[in-house]
């Protein structure tokens, strides 16, 4: 279906074109677009710019954030591989924790069941909520300090592991 609920026609005028949006969005905001829409045997309204939509809203926020921790790492060098035990990292960091193991459990059931929209909206409301808008706003002064001390460490180490978590979350359905 159009974006406007119409049945797609070459007659009509209203088909399009897969390459124009793989060109202009990528792979993976398409692949991303038709999993969380709705399950994929339901019948889905299309349009570019529903994918331009997906790749601004979840695609984008996840690639900020990496850049966020890019950038500050960068200047920083944070010892990645140093261990800091989740029961001595601040509360925020355990709060972050502790929603991506929520998040790997619902992800996991949701993808056992065979249910791919579920599990992509989960991913895409922590990252977009927790993750974005939640932790990393609040937390960015901890990453500006100058000093490199235990608490630094601890927001870089969780918000890395944070990371890596989302990406394996998301590989299935954007690789």
């Amino acid at each position: 279906m159009d974006e406007k609920g119409e049945k797609m026609s070459k007659s009509k005028g209203n088909t399009v074109n897969p390459w124009t949006v793989l060109d202009a969005q990528g792979a993976d905001a398409l692949r991303w677009y038709l999993y969380s829409t709705s399950p994929p045997e339901n019948t889905k309204r299309f349009s570019q710019g529903l994918v331009e939509d997906t790749l601004r809203d979840f695609l984008m926020t996840l690639w900020n954030t990496y850049s966020f921790l890019v950038l500050y790492a960068n200047l920083d060098q944070p010892d990645l591989q140093q261990d800091v035990p989740v029961s001595e990292r601040p509360e925020i960091d355990r709060w972050l924790v502790s929603k991506v193991n929520v998040l790997i459990r619902d992800v996991t059931e949701r993808l056992e069941a065979y249910d791919p929209t579920s599990a992509s909206r989960a991913i895409r409301d922590f990252v977009v909520n927790d993750l974005s808008n939640w932790y990393v706003r609040r937390n960015r002064r901890r990453f500006w300090k100058s000093e490199n001390d235990g608490d630094k460490l601890s927001a870089y180490k969780t918000l890395y592991e944070t990371m890596v978590i989302v990406a394996k979350l998301m590989a299935p359905m954007a690789p």
